[in-house]
């Protein structure tokens, strides 16, 4: 699917999406400052660099989808929640003006968690009618980083706009249970000393690193008024923007209270005290030490780390949105959105009564081989539990949205638990419904699959969305493969 990519930034947000097979095709990123870095990591995307209050429809390329995350200083915690009256603020209604006339099948944006408060509600509520009229279902969650392999504390809200005339769903990701990821794991083994910059110019790549780059400017009276260390064995606080306000390396103790707005560095460990650098925080910002930052100005590193969704949060969220793409996780059709077909027209069509007879690929990489996912009447749920089942027959007409003569693989769908065993489809006829059995009516036709089972897919049922009269389904074995994979980042 084709993306397009506003507010880019250094392209965090992109890179998940990149990495979980979305095409970014397009993306606007007015920042200077930026733009090197943008087209280093992003070679194959199309870097536009104009002011997006300029930009008209015919300037950006259609797209399946737009993601983004419209300045956040108006709505922060940290400044001073102006909103909408903050010209920054109002960019987020140059992200609505885009998403409407380009009219793209969902959209992504990210704020900060300010924008929930109750002082920007009429403002909130505002932007969520405007998509609502612009035809979208909108969704939205607040997340924290830290419970998706982040080594941070960042929480953000992602909005999730799906368009009304799509019967497709999405859901966020789950939070992982397991332990959080912790600062030695994520920088105890960047141990080389770093190269100390205050205001001067950055001269050339640092050669043992890249980008272990400190800023040495001054600590303001805001920064000393609580604790800013975090120790090797927690989560860090979230990285930040401004490289003034950069947490503290974990080598150092954690800064001891002198009054309820001021804090100092313990004595006697001064020596130990410095801000994490560009590539550290780029690290607990889930950057892959092969994502290089370019800049003369190292406040400029900081500016386009701390600016940026974590790649593998970004990554979590576009695997869903793709999901929520794929067939076998749309949402159920109404009963009157496909037409259907008799069997007695099929007879008329395959005067043979053979549909299909499936020749199984020997190939070890056969994802693209297609599945059909159907539902188990309940008294016959049992021989599929026990994978023992050689049959499956359907109803007496079927929706002509399946080609069911075009499958090679067989999935019974469970009522209340889902799919999780594969079978080999080894013919598709028409038979009868009871044949063999002394009630058989003749006259009965149904359309049978003769099946074997090949194996079990998944260790436990997964829950899908049957999406044809709620009965039936169809993927691929290379997207119920994705559904199962939790891959290391």
């Amino acid at each position: 699917m084709d993306i397009v990519s506003l507010f880019a930034g250094c392209g965090g947000l992109d890179w998940g999406f990149e990495r979980a097979g979305f095409n970014i095709v397009w993306a606007n990123e007015y920042d200077e400052s930026i733009h090197e870095t943008y087209r280093l990591n992003h070679p194959h995307t199309v870097l536009n660099t104009s002011d997006i209050r300029k930009l008209s429809k015919n300037d950006i390329p259609d797209c399946d989808g737009i993601i983004g995350g419209p300045p956040c200083q108006s709505w922060s915690e940290g400044g001073k929640q102006l909103g909408i009256e903050d010209p920054r603020g109002q960019l987020f209604l140059d992200y609505i003006r885009i998403v409407k006339d380009k009219k793209p099948k969902f959209f992504l944006i990210e704020n900060v968690q300010g924008i929930l408060d109750d002082k920007h509600k009429t403002s909130l509520d505002s932007f969520m009618m405007m998509l609502d009229d612009a035809g979208y279902n909108i969704t939205y969650e607040l997340l924290n980083a830290a419970d998706y392999k982040i080594p941070q504390d960042r929480f953000r809200v992602f909005f999730i706009g799906i368009r009304k005339d799509l019967r497709n769903k999405y859901s966020f990701p789950n939070a992982f249970k397991e332990e959080r990821i912790t600062l030695r794991k994520a920088i105890g083994d960047i141990t080389e000393q770093p190269r100390y910059y205050a205001d001067e110019t950055v001269e050339g790549e640092n050669p043992i690193r890249w980008n272990h780059d400190v800023y040495t400017g001054p600590y303001d009276a805001k920064y000393m008024a609580r604790n800013r260390v975090r120790g090797w064995d927690e989560t860090s606080f979230t990285m930040q923007a401004q490289a003034r306000n950069a947490p503290q390396h974990p080598q150092a103790p954690k800064m001891p209270f002198v009054t309820s707005n001021r804090r100092e560095f313990a004595k006697g460990f001064e020596h130990l005290y410095r801000r994490l650098s560009v590539r550290e925080c780029a690290r607990i910002q889930t950057f892959p030490d092969n994502f290089k930052f370019v800049y003369k100005d190292v406040k400029d590193g900081y500016k386009m780390v701390g600016n940026a969704v974590p790649p593998r949060l970004a990554y979590f969220l576009a695997i869903q949105m793709k999901k929520a793409f794929t067939e076998c996780t749309q949402l159920p059709a109404k009963d009157n959105d496909n037409q259907d077909i008799s069997i007695q027209q099929l007879i008329e069509l395959y005067p043979n009564h053979i549909l299909h007879a499936p020749e199984h690929s020997n190939k070890e990489d056969n994802k693209k081989e297609r599945v059909l996912i159907c539902l188990v009447k309940h008294d016959n749920e049992r021989n599929f539990i026990d994978c023992t089942e050689k049959i499956y027959y359907t109803g007496r007409k079927i929706p002509t949205a399946i080609s069911f003569h075009t499958f090679s693989y067989f999935m019974p769908y469970i009522k209340g638990k889902g799919i999780k065993d594969l079978y080999k489809i080894k013919l598709v006829r028409i038979g009868t419904r009871k044949e063999g059995q002394s009630d058989n009516d003749p006259n009965d036709f149904r359309l049978v699959f003769e099946i074997e089972f090949a194996k079990q897919l998944f260790d436990n049922y997964k829950p899908i969305h049957l999406n044809v009269w709620h009965t039936f389904s169809e993927t691929t074995i290379g997207e119920l493969l994705k559904m199962n994979e939790e891959e290391e980042l």
